[in-house]
């Protein structure tokens, strides 16, 4: 309300009737006491000239009481306190005064005052404000509250930069008092880089934009020490007064995260040094890891790889399991969780059409219990398989150069003996016909020697077919019987299967238990009998060759089948290393069992073929 409006209701005030006056109520009159504002107007005295029916309702006073009373001698307990300043104010120096919010503890009221000055004294105005007062209050209080019971670090902040005020999260975190912060500059605290950032985070909140950003505040404590802030605008009626700074600690989620990416880098970095190609694939067939070793390999870059190409792709390193994992990604299932593929000797083409041998494994990719995806993990064999073939080729000249002088000496016999049955012949004539037939069985006899010795040491093509077992090793038996014999050792057959068929390269087989039988009779210095028998255990063809040789150790026995290791002196460990590679390329199995002293049985597994 303006002073003019003031002097107008003052002199409004003046026309309405006194106590005693027969006078009645004008329409200014019934206007001012149906206000809900309280409305006093006082001479120069303080004497109490109009009295409006809120004041008299807020006040708990009757008009007649207060009607040509001093003001101060009915509220006596309002001398010296800010409205009697204010009446004063006003009546003296003639201009407005105010009030804004004054608890009157006889009423137990808040009122908001305003004092105008008129020709004939004051006119007050009030309100009573205790509701917004109390509601006021309660927000103080919660704020209060809330700021010092606040979990995270908070400060407030004036206009100046200047700590007005920290909670007790603050402190802990900082290990400073509030009384040592109040009005220090905050920028203090921080290094001046940081104090660069903090001060645009500042300037952002004066302007009444809140914003977060992390700090590196290591440099205070001397270890790791990181920080979120969030700067904040204080607002009151409007006007930005200040800014609030809430601090969270984020010191171990940085450095989880810090550690995650260190991880990351490495696991990246191995990915990289392996020589391995590696493939990661999600149920959509979208790439997410693709090494430099595949790139190199295959000559396709990641950016070519696209869920068609890649199904492409997949579907030439094995068309049966593609359809199958296909079908379970689409299920939503996977592949089972612990399944792994394996294939080898598969012929892929590079990017120029170059084609290669590559072995490789499908691995799934499990999160959460649940199956994402698949890793392939492939390299390039072509080296490997000439290398081996070689050490299969070196193996078999290795085998007819030990076998040469146990031959020899086996076809010198019937060679004598068809000497001295034709030197018969020619004395007695065709008389003797039985003499035939000797040299008939001779003869058999060494033209099978010689052809399995053509078969063991001539280069072979990598062709399977159906093999019948009890034949195979019969021959084998032949061939390796003149060499044991040189070593008083006996080889028994004990074949209690018949029509027992495989599929395999005839002979890669030959050369696996050559190999076996051969190490059987060099381990058996003081002679005695080597068994091979074969059996049919459900869809297996079981094949043990069982010696009474000098037994391997059992510290040693893991390690049967390593390349150049090897329990004999003069042994490289390729020939058992060979055969346990053309076991495992046939889909069989190979276990041993030794005892030191007692002798050593190997037994071979092979899935059985119809014929």
């Amino acid at each position: 309300m303006t002073e003019r409006s003031a002097n107008n209701i003052h002199k409004k005030l003046l026309t309405l009737p006194r106590e005693g006056d027969n006078r009645t109520y004008d329409s200014d009159a019934l206007i001012l006491d149906r206000l809900s504002d309280a409305i006093v107007a006082l001479d120069h005295h303080f004497t109490v000239t109009y009295v409006n029916q809120a004041a008299s309702r807020q006040l708990h006073t009757k008009k007649e009481d207060m009607l040509g009373q001093n003001i101060w001698g009915i509220f006596p307990d309002a001398i010296n306190t800010r409205v009697y300043d204010a009446y004063h104010k006003a009546m003296e120096e003639r201009v407005p005064a105010e009030v804004e919010y004054e608890y009157f503890s006889p009423l137990k009221t808040w009122f908001n005052l305003r004092v105008y000055p008129s020709e004939e004294g004051v006119t007050a105005i009030f309100r009573d404000v205790t509701r917004r007062q109390i509601a006021m209050l309660a927000v103080e209080q919660s704020y209060r509250t809330l700021f010092h019971e606040h979990p995270d670090a908070v400060c407030s902040i004036d206009l100046d930069g200047y700590y007005l005020s920290v909670n007790q999260a603050f402190e802990k975190l900082f290990g400073l008092k509030e009384k040592k912060l109040a009005g220090r500059e905050f920028v203090s605290l921080l290094p001046d880089e940081q104090a660069r950032k903090a001060e645009e985070l500042f300037t952002l909140a004066k302007e009444g934009k809140p914003v977060t950003q992390d700090f590196d505040l290591t440099e205070i404590k001397g270890e790791p020490f990181f920080v979120q802030c969030t700067a904040l605008p204080i607002i009151v009626e409007t006007e930005i007064i200040g800014a609030y700074g809430i601090l969270k600690d984020i010191t171990s989620q940085r450095l989880n995260t810090l550690e995650l990416k260190r991880m990351n880098h490495m696991n990246q970095l191995i990915l990289e040094s392996v020589e391995d190609g590696i493939l990661g694939i999600d149920k959509d067939f979208d790439v997410v890891m693709w090494n430099e070793a595949a790139e190199e390999m295959t000559g396709f870059g990641r950016d070519e790889l696209k869920p068609n190409f890649i199904i492409q792709l997949l579907s030439t390193l094995y068309e049966g399991e593609m359809e199958e994992l296909t079908q379970s990604f689409k299920r939503g299932s996977g592949l089972a969780k612990k399944e792994v593929i394996r294939k080898s000797n598969i012929t892929l083409y590079r990017k120029d059409g170059t084609p290669y041998l590559a072995e490789f494994t499908v691995t799934p990719m499990v999160s959460d219990e649940e199956v994402v995806g698949s890793v392939f993990t492939f390299r390039d064999i072509t080296e490997k398989r000439k290398s081996e073939e070689m050490l299969h080729q070196s193996e078999k000249l290795s085998a007819v150069g030990q076998l040469a002088a146990g031959i020899a000496h086996e076809i010198r016999n019937p060679l004598t003996s068809l000497k001295g049955f034709l030197q018969l012949i020619e004395i007695y004539g065709n008389e003797k016909k039985e003499y035939f037939d000797i040299m008939k069985s001779e003869f058999g006899r060494i033209e099978q020697i010689l052809t399995e010795l053509l078969i063991l040491s001539k280069p072979q093509t990598l062709t399977k077919e159906t093999c019948e077992m009890s034949e195979m090793l019969s021959h084998i038996s032949t061939l390796l019987e003149t060499q044991a014999i040189i070593k008083n050792i006996g080889i028994e057959k004990e074949f209690t299967a018949s029509d027992v068929y495989i599929t395999c390269a005839q002979h890669q087989i030959k050369q696996v238990f050559v190999n076996l039988i051969k190490n059987a009779i060099e381990s058996m210095e003081s002679g005695g009998v080597i068994t091979v028998r074969l059996e049919k255990s459900g869809n297996q063809a079981v094949v043990k060759v069982i010696d009474q040789g000098c037994g391997i150790p059992k510290e040693k026995l893991a390690r049967i089948g390593e390349p150049f290791y090897s329990t004999k002196d003069t042994g490289t460990g390729l020939g058992l290393m060979v055969t346990f590679k053309i076991i495992e390329e046939h889909g069989g199995t190979v276990t041993i069992d030794s005892r030191v002293g007692e002798g050593t049985t190997f037994t071979i597994a092979f899935p059985i073929t119809q014929p």
